[in-house]
């Protein structure tokens, strides 16, 4: 939790000049969007890093490696995820891997952890960086063929709130696609569209995991498909967070190919964070605040408010009251109230004033983005301050996610 002191006293200021003020405006959102996109290389190194789907059964087994690109030894734990279930407490290996060392580990399931069938995913953590990557195949005979899984760091799975997109499935007489996914601790709540190659809706699905839960499902079972050809399934993930994709299968000769979810700035940040905002009126004034989001929840939502735009007969502002704004607001605030928009009223009569009502709206857009508008409307101000009293205009907000050091 993010201790925030506040202090509700307003303060009476001057009418600015037009350029007064802008400079600050300036100042919030390029402080704000200054946090850089991450993105997803493959076999991006973490420390706490998800293979989404393994397995053995009948010819097909898994080889697992893990490399160390750092200076120092590190300690790695190879945690094994049963596919249908919540993995709380799963059954773990320990390894030890030397500075620029790879452990490789063949046929995993059955050589390390002893189970002759299985089917699930793999989470590997470690005490520093680490290069995670898999390979699930049939071995008959001298021959092999299979596909590989990459290991991904959790902190860029698809988070509440993103999308990915998995292009090229296909549910017909040649080919048929499996749907893999393996959630976040949080578990994760997955909204499912197949879209053909016109962007016409196909089929839908809400599929709900537990925390650490693998899932995979051929995707004419999970939905009601049909026969399809080179369809996009896009995956918006409502809460909690997941790795997901898909394996296309040729029917004839089992050949299987892995179809990677796309990586947005959605799907490489969490949607938790702090915000900062500004506030602007029509001639480029600006407050601001800041908007702090856990646990994919509103927790806090505090700043400055003066609008000059509420003007009286000689075109002089009539409320030149400084407001800290947000204590009034109901906390935990889902983000969908937020969106929208949350009503809540802060009471300024111990410092001789009024009310001020309230609503803001604001959306989160790429988990890094803010966009949206505060309207407010005062009440019992007394006279010489009556001015702040009826509705003023709509004022509009833009911001970004701070960054993290």
């Amino acid at each position: 939790m993010i201790e925030q002191i506040i202090i509700d006293r307003p303060i009476q200021v001057e009418t600015p000049r037009r350029n007064t003020m802008r400079y600050l405006a300036y100042f919030l959102l390029c402080t704000a969007l200054i946090a850089p996109a991450a993105t997803a290389p493959a076999l991006t190194p973490g420390t706490d890093v998800l293979v989404p789907a393994a397995g053995r059964v009948s010819t097909w087994i898994t080889d697992l490696y893990i490399m160390n690109p750092g200076a120092e030894p590190t300690t790695v734990t190879v945690a094994w995820l049963v596919r249908g279930q919540a993995n709380p407490n799963p059954a773990e290996l320990t390894f030890t891997i030397g500075p620029g060392e790879t452990l490789t580990l063949p046929d995993v399931i059955l050589e390390d952890f002893g189970f002759a069938a299985a089917d699930g995913a793999f989470r590997v953590t470690a005490d520093i960086e680490v290069v995670v990557n898999s390979r699930i195949y049939s071995a008959q005979d001298s021959e092999t063929f299979g596909q590989g899984f990459e290991g991904t760091p959790i902190g860029l799975a698809t988070a509440s709130g993103g999308r990915t997109d998995i292009v090229g499935l296909s549910s017909n007489s040649q080919f048929r696609t499996n749907v893999y996914a393996c959630a976040g601790p949080d578990g994760a709540t997955l909204d499912m569209a197949l879209v053909a190659p016109d962007g016409t809706e196909i089929a839908t699905k809400t599929k709900s995991l537990q925390a650490w839960m693998p899932f995979l499902k051929r995707i004419d079972q999970l939905m009601a498909s049909g026969d399809f050809d080179d369809g996009t399934l896009r995956v918006t993930v409502r809460d909690g967070s997941a790795v997901v994709g898909a394996s296309k299968v040729d029917s004839t000769s089992s050949d299987p190919t892995t179809l990677e979810g796309s990586v947005s700035a959605s799907g490489t940040t969490d949607v938790n964070g702090i915000y900062q905002f500004a506030i602007y009126d029509s001639l480029s004034y600006s407050t601001g605040g800041n908007l702090v989001v856990e646990g994919g929840a509103v927790e806090a939502l505090d700043g400055t408010y003066t609008n000059w735009d509420k003007l009286d007969g000689s075109g002089d502002s009539e409320c030149t009251w400084q407001f800290l704004f947000g204590w009034g607001l109901a906390i935990p605030a889902s983000l969908e109230d937020l969106e929208d928009g949350v009503t809540f009223s802060d009471d300024h009569s111990n410092f001789g004033l009024g009310v001020l009502t309230y609503t803001v709206v604001m959306e989160i857009r790429d988990n890094l983005y803010v966009t949206g508008t505060i309207d407010a409307v005062g009440s019992d101000f007394p006279a010489g301050d009556d001015g702040c009293n009826g509705t003023f205009p709509q004022l509009v907000i833009y911001g970004g996610k701070m960054p993290v050091e």
